[in-house]
């Protein structure tokens, strides 16, 4: 009797605490989903990278609906006028997965909607995760729902989430339940989502290809099934890694992968890249030891309190960090951005066995609820900190409110247009953050100097006038106002838009 008693009441503690990780995912899903679909209604997301994966997704939609399979990861060239495939880019054939979602509701809400619900589900997987490593210890269910809180606060996990749609930024939850699954031996669950994670970008699979090795070594000898997932991962990992960087990228680009030239210091090919790293040690040293690479380092392992370097677990990561830390991009190591998409579920993963290791320590000297509490503290305290001082939630101190309090004047214009010019039988061009707004249509471009291929050119003038881009797009501009092709048939606020009315 009293055994059924006490498990009844461990059920109604697990039931509780699980209800309120749930409801602490739905808070941020509803939230962080809201603000992204806002972000691009009110004209704050982009061409890179919203528009791009939109017409990506649209075209293999339509490819779907028409079977004109021509269509199937097609894009208009973001640097020039022709049609090209998106593996000519990035080989992120995830985005062919997402296009079936299209015929619920086509356009860039969708994609936004999928990556936080995504990366707000992978909230979940941590809950499980910490529940199990910390299975005998009384408050394993408050552990896991503080790292539930402190995974969907973390400032790299928003960040990206915010910043536009990219198909590896799926990655972040997809790893954390191949690495649940892993963990309670559902191998085949485990193996095809890591397969996901290798069509979400090209380099992914170096680090689930570490993972392979992870979970081989992790393995008993006498446990085939572990050692044989362990190595199929490997194995299968850096084929396709091999296989999208020196096949089907430059077959479809009709040359060499562009991110090389982020490491032309020690390479032009990815072999090359690799020796190169080897031969040139002092070159290694100073961007592995550089501030710059401290600072990186601090901002992503700072809001767990550095727990994650007590396991083994973050080196699964490490080829992640190298190809952002060794990258001349400074983008790359900038936490705005989703490059750290594949490396924050094993920031997380690291920190939840580090806890467990500090935990049992402590438990030594303290009392479960005293080494439970120094834990929840160091988990807490610094995640709070960081996420106040760089996060983008409303109370922070780099708030990311400008969708909710300065729309864009020229939204419900472009919005109007945007019905207008609903056909995708008229090919568009327009500024960046328009550009969202019209990129569901086979032929999308972006107001470059191939502007003269489309029936109407949309843009705001101080797109052109004062970003970063002007030096390029002003005699652009300037052109388009001479071209006696075209006439501006509208002009309000700051759009102006411009009509085709003479062809060649």
């Amino acid at each position: 009797m009293k055994n059924t008693t006490r498990e009844t009441s461990r059920s109604v503690v697990s039931n509780r605490w699980s209800v309120v990780a749930l409801i602490l995912i739905l808070v941020y899903v509803l939230y962080f989903g809201y603000l992204s679909v806002l972000r691009y209604h009110t004209l704050y997301a982009s061409y890179f990278d919203l528009g791009i994966m939109d017409q990506t997704v649209y075209n293999t939609y339509k490819a779907l609906t028409t079977f004109d399979w021509s269509r199937f990861l097609e894009l208009t060239n973001p640097y020039g006028p022709e049609q090209i495939k998106r593996m000519a880019i990035h080989n992120d054939i995830l985005l062919a997965f997402l296009a079936p979602f299209y015929f619920i509701h086509s356009g860039p809400a969708t994609l936004l909607v999928i990556q936080t619900v995504v990366t707000g589900a992978g909230g979940w997987a941590i809950y499980l995760i910490a529940k199990k490593i910390f299975e005998k210890s009384q408050w394993k269910y408050i552990i896991a729902t503080v790292f539930v809180l402190v995974y969907l606060l973390n400032l790299a996990i928003q960040k990206a989430n915010l910043f536009d749609f990219h198909a590896v930024t799926l990655t972040t939850g997809l790893l954390l339940f191949a690495f649940y699954f892993w963990l309670t031996k559902k191998y085949i669950k485990s193996f095809v989502l890591i397969v996901l994670c290798l069509f979400a970008k090209e380099q992914v699979g170096l680090t689930t290809a570490f993972f392979g090795i992870f979970a081989f070594l992790s393995a008993q000898k006498k446990d085939k099934k572990a050692r044989l997932f362990g190595a199929a991962i490997f194995l299968l990992s850096m084929a396709w890694f091999a296989l999208s960087v020196s096949v089907i990228t430059p077959f479809f680009r009709g040359g060499k992968h562009f991110a090389l030239k982020y490491y032309s210091e020690y390479g032009d090919s990815p072999a090359k890249v690799f020796i190169g790293l080897l031969f040139k040690p002092v070159t290694l040293f100073r961007t592995v030891f550089s501030s710059d690479t401290f600072t990186y380092l601090f901002q992503i392992l700072g809001p767990v309190a550095f727990l994650s370097v007590l396991s083994p677990v973050i080196l699964i990561a490490a080829p992640e960090f190298g190809i952002n830390i060794l990258s001349k991009s400074d983008n790359m190591r900038n936490l705005y951005y989703h490059y750290t998409a594949v490396i924050t579920p094993f920031v997380f993963l690291s920190a939840i066995y580090g806890s467990h290791f500090l935990f049992t320590r402590l438990h030594r000297r303290f009392s479960q609820k005293i080494s439970t509490s120094i834990i929840i503290a160091l988990l807490f305290v610094p995640t709070v900190l960081f996420a106040y001082f760089k996060g983008p939630l409303p109370y922070a101190k780099q708030q990311q409110m400008h969708p909710i309090k300065y729309p864009a004047k020229e939204t419900a214009d472009v919005a109007y247009w945007a019905r207008i010019l609903r056909s995708e039988t008229w090919k568009v061009a327009a500024t960046g953050h328009i550009a969202p707004y019209f990129s569901a249509r086979r032929y999308f471009y972006a107001f470059n100097p191939w502007y003269d291929k489309a029936d109407y050119i949309i843009l705001r003038k101080a797109e052109v006038f004062n970003y970063p881009e002007k030096n390029v797009l002003i005699p652009v501009y300037e052109q388009l106002v001479r071209d006696e092709r075209y006439v501006r048939i509208y002009s309000a606020h700051d759009l102006e838009v411009f009509k085709r009315v003479l062809y060649n």
